[in-house]
């Protein structure tokens, strides 16, 4: 498999793309890079329904840019202080200067009529590149949630991309969520986002199912070498599973399969009920009984 391709991660907020994309970064070939908002936010004012002159372009994308790289090279995140990970909660070794240069190159060549899906997979692919230059690494995996949501536009962009889809129990990921300031506040509504993640993910993979993985947040957790070898096998990658996991663990970092059905500590019956009610289906579907 060529170097080139395009690795995102991507699901439903909570569902282990943190871990997924930490253990990946273990690799000596893959170079993880997260959190990346700033991907899907230009990439809406590029090719979303609202009409922007170049004028106004040049300035919103300046703005988000300006905006998301102030803080680098440690942008705010939310994860909790029991939440360790060998990364860290976000990987990204690019640098203020580096990406705004890089976004002037973009809004330059779109002043200069060069098609816009082009010059927007050059501008991303310059920046990750240099992350894994930095990193030392010849490949790069890109991790933000909110993929899962984007897949059509991410594969319109990056033909032949690879997008592994992290999935977990539903009713763990809404009760995780809901303790998040940016999470559903609601069960009901906390099922139904659950479910409406987890389904544009399952459709695209339906459709490309060459570009689609998806690894299950309790596999990884019961079995970590098997499950990750499973990804790093799709990816064209080999590797000795067993010394990644166990240069893994250490420290305050560690994989926890006590984790696994929290909900059952938590839920009422009526809380079941509820999610059931919305979600069933789909937990059904990934045979979360």
């Amino acid at each position: 498999m060529e170097s080139t391709i395009p690795i995102f991660i991507g699901g439903a907020g909570r569902s282990g793309t943190t871990l997924v994309v930490d253990m990946l970064g273990l690799h000596p070939a893959l170079s993880p890079i997260y959190e990346t908002a700033f991907v899907l936010e230009i990439a809406h004012l590029l090719f979303g329904i609202r009409p922007l002159t170049l004028e106004q372009m040049r300035l919103e994308v300046t703005n988000c840019m300006d905006k998301w790289t102030l803080p680098l090279p440690f942008p705010p995140h939310n994860k909790r202080p029991y939440e360790q990970f060998r990364h860290g909660p976000h990987y990204i070794l690019f640098d203020r200067p580096f990406a705004m240069q890089k976004t002037v190159e973009l809004l330059d060549r779109l002043a200069a009529g060069h098609d816009r899906v082009e010059s927007f997979r050059a501008f991303v692919l310059a920046l990750f590149e240099e992350h894994a230059r930095r990193d030392g690494k010849p490949r790069w995996v890109n991790k933000t949630p909110a993929y899962v949501l984007q897949l059509p536009l991410i594969g319109r962009i990056f033909p032949g991309m690879r997008f592994i889809h992290c999935i977990r129990d539903g009713r763990d990921t809404a009760r995780s969520a809901m303790t998040r300031n940016w999470g559903p506040r609601d069960l009901k509504d906390a099922a139904a986002w659950w479910v409406n993640r987890v389904r544009q993910g399952v459709e695209y993979g339906r459709l490309h199912p060459e570009q689609y993985f998806e690894v299950r947040f309790e596999d990884l957790l019961l079995e970590p070498e098997k499950t990750l070898g499973g990804v790093l096998a799709w990816l064209g990658e080999n590797a000795d599973t067993a010394d990644i996991v166990h240069k893994y663990q250490g420290g305050s970092v560690r994989i926890d399969p006590s984790r696994i059905g929290d909900w059952r500590r938590t839920f009422s019956d009526n809380d079941r009920r509820t999610f059931q009610d919305v979600a069933g289906e789909m937990l059904a579907h990934f045979g979360y009984q």
